[in-house]
């Protein structure tokens, strides 16, 4: 069974996982992973230099105290705004990883509420299937936390892959005119 990290707390109706908060500097992020010897990845898109992507992975497979296997941090003149959770590996098979799915979401769903379809996605082509599914719940305007499921089908080579993924994203700490740029 997957497990969650880090509980709602009174600086939001829906915090990110591993104690973050939302508006940190990405010192929290880096500090962790280097305290725990985790591999990190580090973005500055060209086109939007205001943006800095922390992608943190482990060579041992699971994130510490977590089956989450990556965690990626994104930042805003350096405060945190979103926070992403990936699930799965080839080893695990698609069933147990769809039903590892179900269950953090009923999870989820007795913490934050019902949660509203997003997309429910079949798609074909050239011997692959890939079927993906996901779900959000925003407590209030802004913040909100999504859900994905994705699984993808080899029918030539008859092999079948699955991962999951969390997205926490706090809007509210973006200014509202790039928001606006954005189209969000």
């Amino acid at each position: 069974m997957i497990s969650l990290a880090g509980d709602v707390s009174g600086q939001a109706l829906l915090a990110p996982p591993f104690g973050l908060q939302w508006g940190n500097t990405p010192d929290k992020v880096l500090d962790w992973a280097e305290s725990q010897k985790l591999d990190v990845d580090i973005k500055i898109p060209g086109a939007h230099p205001e943006i800095r992507e922390i992608r943190v992975s482990s060579k041992q497979g699971t994130l510490p105290n977590h089956q989450a296997r990556v965690l990626e941090a994104r930042y805003h003149w350096g405060k945190l705004f979103e926070v992403t959770l990936h699930y799965g590996s080839t080893e695990d098979s698609p069933s147990d990883l769809r039903r590892d799915f179900d269950k953090v979401k009923s999870v989820l769903t007795l913490k934050h509420g019902v949660f509203q379809a997003n997309s429910n996605k079949n798609f074909q082509k050239d011997g692959f299937v890939q079927k993906s599914l996901s779900y959000h719940v925003e407590p209030v305007s802004g913040l909100m936390l999504l859900i994905a499921y994705t699984e993808l089908e080899d029918k030539v080579r008859k092999d079948r892959s699955a991962r999951f993924s969390l997205l926490y994203q706090n809007y509210n700490i973006l200014p509202k005119d790039y928001i606006r740029a954005k189209g969000h």
